[in-house]
């Protein structure tokens, strides 16, 4: 090992995000070049305060984490590579399989508008529901937190439920093993449902002090992740707030010829354009940012979607272009049609008649972002 200044990394005991076991696999993998130290804290509050004080170079934290507590004073050093951030349904067979009217549990919103758009025949209930058609609410009420996903997977032994639906840190921190069945893009699959997964899933962050030299660490990191994270947050930021649990938001950093297979693939004529040039030759090799975006109603029956690909010195003008499509197509599809003053040659006499919106998200409107603080 070359000489080099320790870095000491503090950690807590696992969230079940996926963020300890990343570190603890890239500080092993790491600690062959550099001196490293990993060191473990009660929880986040420990780290971030010790981390202020001077106490260590680094902590890993998911994007929940970041937002959520007290980071003032500290930066993103850097992002390691992104973990997979589709969810999973741990159950004995893929959707389309499940027999009968599968008993789902799923507490996330959007997860559970995108399966209903897979198996609309489910009975989805979140764990508080379920636990209640079952007369088990008191004892669900009295588990702690890192209790439910295993409780929920001894019932499905059980044979009380059909599967549930959680993110792959929840699945890793079962303590025995449980199928699963990735709910995912379907990008070799565009035939089958895919699962725009919710915004901010699968980043380890490394955050440090202002004054910390982020090139320490640039062995450890991507810098597609650490772009992927930046516009996933901005896109999320710029969602009003009674929207934001049920979009699907997904940036991802992708060479120039994997996107245009898949687009000439699955004949996306936007995507192809937006790459090739009028002699059907591509305008720039350089990576770009895939971005998409999804809302869907209730039932899962109707959807509204957006995609952009822009080079990566281009994201922000992607990004401002992609939220623009979106909420023009979002404000068309959730207003009702009046009737039209004219009646057009040949068509049918309903052309013409008052029809209520497409999308009805059922939602309160009320309820916004721009009524906040």
């Amino acid at each position: 090992m070359e000489h080099s200044e320790r870095l000491e990394v503090l950690t807590t005991p696992s969230r079940r995000d996926g963020v300890r076991l990343q570190l603890e696999q890239t500080i092993q993998q790491m600690g062959k070049k550099m001196d490293l130290r990993m060191r473990q804290v009660p929880h986040v509050e420990s780290a971030i305060e010790a981390l202020k004080n001077g106490n260590c170079d680094l902590i890993a934290l998911s994007a929940f984490d970041w937002r959520e507590f007290d980071t003032s004073g500290l930066f993103i050093a850097g992002v390691l590579p992104r973990r997979e951030p589709t969810w999973v349904l741990v159950s004995d067979d893929k959707p389309e399989y499940l027999i009968g009217q599968p008993v789902i549990v799923c507490n996330h919103p959007l997860l559970h508008r995108q399966f209903l758009r897979v198996r609309f025949d489910s009975v989805i209930l979140t764990s508080e529901e379920f636990a209640e058609s079952i007369g088990k609410l008191e004892e669900y009420n009295a588990l702690l937190e890192d209790e439910q996903v295993p409780w929920l997977e001894e019932l499905r032994q059980d044979k009380k439920l059909d599967g549930y639906i959680v993110n792959r840190g929840e699945h890793q921190a079962l303590p025995f093993k449980a199928r699963r069945h990735t709910l995912g893009l379907q990008r070799e699959n565009p035939e089958r449902s895919r699962f725009v997964p919710p915004p901010l899933n699968g980043f380890t962050l490394m955050v440090a002090r202002k004054d910390f030299p982020a090139h320490q660490i640039e062995a450890w990191c991507d810098s597609g992740a650490f772009i992927a994270h930046r516009m996933e947050s901005a896109i999320w930021d710029s969602l009003p707030g009674n929207i934001s649990e049920i979009v699907g938001v997904f940036v991802e950093q992708r060479k120039v010829s994997t996107i245009l297979r898949e687009a000439k693939r699955t004949k996306n004529e936007q995507i192809r354009d937006s790459i090739l040039d009028i002699d059907q030759k591509v305008k720039n090799t350089v990576p770009r940012l895939e971005m998409k975006i999804e809302i869907l109603d209730p039932l899962g029956m109707v959807s509204a979607a957006a995609e952009r690909v822009c080079p990566v010195a281009d994201s922000h003008m992607g990004m401002v272009t992609l939220l623009k499509e979106f909420n023009f197509l979002l404000e068309a599809m959730s207003s009702d049609n009046e009737e039209l003053a004219k009646h057009y040659h040949g068509l049918p006499k309903e052309f013409s008649e008052a029809k209520p919106a497409m999308l009805d998200l059922g939602i309160d409107y009320s309820d916004s972002s721009e009524d906040e603080d």
